[in-house]
């Protein structure tokens, strides 16, 4: 009988020839010097086919054993030799190919695997169960594969006698860097999950509802405010004739509102406002007197008392004052203008106005007499023993130029008197009307506080300045 060359025939004829000698042992039929060569069938027997094989895969994921998988067992003989095969479902009886020893061998295990008794049905968690799968399936890297892998990427010409001392000599492990890792999150699906057709339109149901709302809301209170014009023109005419100044002025504050949200902006509804304006200069007027305070602020002799500052400051304070005279620019101050207010025999009174608006109304009426009404802000006394002015500071929020007659009789200032206060008030009034930026004076006005240094101090250096 020719022997093959090749190993693997080799063995498996020499293990067919064994079991040809078990059959005849007894006659003395020896035929086991084939067995010599080291025997392959172990090896071929764990080689299962590609089918098998995933089949096997899917039966371990699930915790199951298919009946056609075949489990290959390795034991060792008495003598030192392995001894494999595949198990059956029952216990069977194998023989060492070296001694012809029987070994004992269990059957298929058909219970899950423990860390004691292996198995090929696996235990445990579907994610313990495919991470012993992926370990038997993904191939294992070596050593000398690392070292070479990294000594080609090198670029290191090195030959394959050299990668197990390229892998011997290689890095010494680098110290681990922890990155914070974190989640990709995919706008585009998020959006589409949220944004749901049926979402969608129940946002564009609210933004219409909403939106309606809001409209009948505002048409509403258009209408309001449209009657509340219309009505209040006759009842402010009608008031304003009787001098019922406190009912008048509800109404036209309520008039005034209403032109606001209608968007007023003509020669009626800057009337209306004036008059507003007007009317509650008249029912805050002052109950004392300015000059009688200015008075008393000098002794005997036309000198000034002390305190003198403080007392005319009380009576400024005390509510609107109406004053009839000139107006001129500042001859310093940008924006200012003057008005002589004689009051006192030794000083000068200066009542200064911070309104450039004013300019625009001199240019309208010249060089003419102005009827207005307002409230004073602060006061400045000068230094006693000198010829300094005292400095009257008008608040420009309460600045209002007069322009019904019904308001001057309130105050005593009557027509019948001064014929021309008549002629002012139509011309004050024609300004009023006519001017787009006249209800816009306080937005320029030039505001300034009072100044820290007092009368007491002024006349303190006055002194020391003489000595």
């Amino acid at each position: 009988m020719e022997v093959p060359s090749d190993g693997r025939a080799a063995a498996l004829v020499g293990t067919l020839c064994y079991r040809e000698c078990r059959m005849f042992r007894g006659r003395g039929t020896l035929c086991c010097w084939l067995t010599d060569s080291s025997p392959e069938l172990p090896h071929d027997i764990q080689m299962l086919s590609t089918v098998a094989k995933l089949k096997q895969i899917k039966a371990r994921l699930q915790g199951t054993a298919e009946a056609a998988v075949a489990v290959p067992y390795e034991v060792t003989c008495v003598c030192g030799e392995p001894v494999a095969g595949m198990r059956r479902k029952s216990w069977i009886e194998a023989e060492c190919q070296t001694c012809l020893q029987s070994v004992f061998v269990l059957p298929a295990n058909v219970y899950p695997s423990t860390p004691s008794v292996p198995s090929e049905i696996l235990g445990g968690s579907f994610a313990d169960r495919l991470k012993v799968v992926l370990a038997e399936v993904l191939p294992k890297r070596d050593g000398k594969d690392v070292a070479k892998e990294k000594i080609n990427k090198r670029g290191s010409a090195v030959e394959p006698a050299d990668v197990g001392a390229a892998a011997a000599t290689a890095m010494p492990p680098q110290k681990v860097r922890w990155r914070l890792s974190l989640p990709s999150i995919d706008i585009k699906a998020v959006v589409v999950r949220t944004l749901t057709p049926f979402r969608l339109l129940m946002l564009a149901m609210i933004a219409i509802i909403t939106l309606t709302g809001y409209w009948m809301t505002y048409q509403q209170a258009i209408e309001a405010a449209h009657q509340t014009w219309l009505k209040s023109a006759d009842e402010a005419q009608a008031l304003l004739e009787d001098k019922e100044f406190l009912q008048l002025q509800t109404v036209l504050t309520a008039a005034v509102d209403a032109g606001r949200v209608l968007g007023k902006d003509d020669p009626e509804w800057r009337a209306t406002l004036n008059l507003l304006q007007e009317t509650q200069a008249i029912n805050s007027i002052a109950g004392g007197s300015l000059l009688l305070a200015f008075r008393r602020a000098y002794d005997d002799e036309r000198r000034l008392v002390d305190g003198a500052e403080a007392l005319v400051g009380d009576e400024a304070g005390t509510g609107t004052f109406v004053f009839d005279s000139y107006l001129q620019p500042h001859p310093v101050r940008e924006g200012v203008f003057l008005m002589d207010f004689p009051a006192t025999p030794t000083h000068r009174v200066e009542v200064t106005i911070p309104i450039p608006q004013i300019s625009a109304l001199l240019r309208a009426i010249g060089d003419q007499r102005v009827l207005f009404a307002g409230r004073i802000q602060y006061v400045e006394a000068p230094a006693a023993g000198t010829s300094d002015a005292w400095n009257l500071q008008l608040d420009p929020t309460s600045f209002v130029l007069l322009t019904h007659t019904d308001h001057c009789e309130q105050i005593g200032l009557s027509p019948e008197d001064d014929p021309d206060v008549t002629t002012i008030l139509t011309r004050q009034r024609d300004f009023v009307e006519s001017s787009e930026q006249w209800e816009h004076r306080v937005d320029d006005a030039v505001i300034q506080s009072k100044p820290e240094q007092t009368s007491e101090v002024r006349s303190r250096r006055r002194s020391d300045h003489n000595d």
